[in-house]
């Protein structure tokens, strides 16, 4: 049975908690083989630190074929001892119209969403609207709420909102008192939610922040260094900041982080970029950012789960630097 939305939002907030991104094992043609993630998943919780409170298993209805993502964490979850299903807690996307990806908020929808989900695993501990549907938000938080009540869901996140969006929320009705945290896009190479005052707000009411692609979609890897890199059909190609030039720029900044983090270090340029993004729950004190990259095999995921820190003087540099540094091409900019 999942949590209270106290419990999780706490468990959130603890800094030695990890997220972990199931997405790429399903959303892709074909899927990772189900036994091939299995094993990785296994490689997870063998890498992660026997003290770590939680692990964040991100998943999605969307990914893939539909409920095929849940299915496989499912059926992960169901190998392990009792000691280690309670390290994990499974956080669920949905209350998206998954023919043509747009999000639909009615109440029937998201009612037959979520309960898919629950066939698939028997419970949720966090479920969030992947998008939100502007004209039917009231619906969808309304009938989630009803969830969470029945003890069905332990908590709501948000997903993908701006800080308008979240303000909207946070003061109309109970809702914020059914939150226990808000998903947006972190990494080094996009920034927007420190500058624009998101994490601020979300600083001030102790929200955790759940950080997708923190690895900067791939440049924060060392496997991607020019488009040809780019798997056939991977929406990444359109996008501007992987073209010439703009990939020439962004590349500055890898280099920059290459030349004085990771050479000579004890640590690689994913571990830098994961380790940047923790570490600005030193900047905004009250609240938690947990990074959930992927890793699909074994290698990755000991590469993306050995954790390594910035000193504080390491991280003002690395700020000091994004301060001129614009990243080209904005994350959803197509060339």
């Amino acid at each position: 049975m999942p949590g209270s939305v106290t419990q999780i939002r706490n468990a959130l907030l603890n800094k030695k908690t990890l997220g972990y991104g199931l997405m790429s094992f399903t959303w892709r043609d074909p899927p990772v083989p189900f036994e091939e993630a299995a094993s990785t998943m296994r490689e997870l919780l063998k890498t992660v630190p026997s003290d770590t409170h939680k692990i964040l298993f991100n998943l999605g209805e969307f990914y893939g074929e539909p409920f095929l993502n849940l299915k496989y964490a499912k059926n992960f979850i169901d190998t392990l001892d009792p000691t280690e299903k309670k390290k994990i807690m499974v956080s669920v996307k949905g209350g998206m119209n998954n023919a043509t990806m747009t999000p639909n908020g009615t109440r029937e929808w998201i009612t037959n969403s979520v309960e898919g989900c629950l066939n698939v695993l028997g419970y949720i501990d966090i479920f969030e609207c992947a998008r939100l549907d502007t004209e039917h938000w009231e619906e969808s938080l309304d009938t989630l709420i009803e969830y969470v009540d029945a003890g069905k869901i332990g908590a709501l996140s948000l997903s993908e909102v701006t800080k308008e969006q979240i303000e909207m929320i946070f003061n109309k009705k109970n809702y914020k008192d059914y939150i226990a945290s808000v998903e947006l896009e972190l990494s080094l190479f996009s920034k927007q939610i420190i500058d624009n005052g998101t994490c601020d707000y979300l600083n001030e009411k102790g929200i955790p922040i759940v950080c997708y692609s923190p690895l900067g979609r791939g440049l924060l890897t060392n496997q991607i260094k020019s488009t040809k890199d780019i798997p056939k059909g991977d929406f990444r190609a359109m996008l501007k900041r992987f073209q010439g030039d703009a990939m020439a720029h962004n590349m500055i900044l890898v280099k920059f982080l290459e030349e004085n983090f990771v050479e000579g270090k004890d640590r690689t340029l994913p571990q830098l970029a994961l380790a940047w993004v923790r570490k600005n729950s030193s900047t905004f004190k009250n609240i938690n950012f947990i990074p959930i990259p992927s890793g699909t095999t074994p290698v990755r995921v000991r590469e993306n789960f050995t954790i390594k820190n910035l000193t504080d003087e390491e991280y003002e540099k690395i700020n000091d630097f994004l301060k001129s540094f614009k990243t080209s091409g904005d994350r959803y900019e197509m060339a």
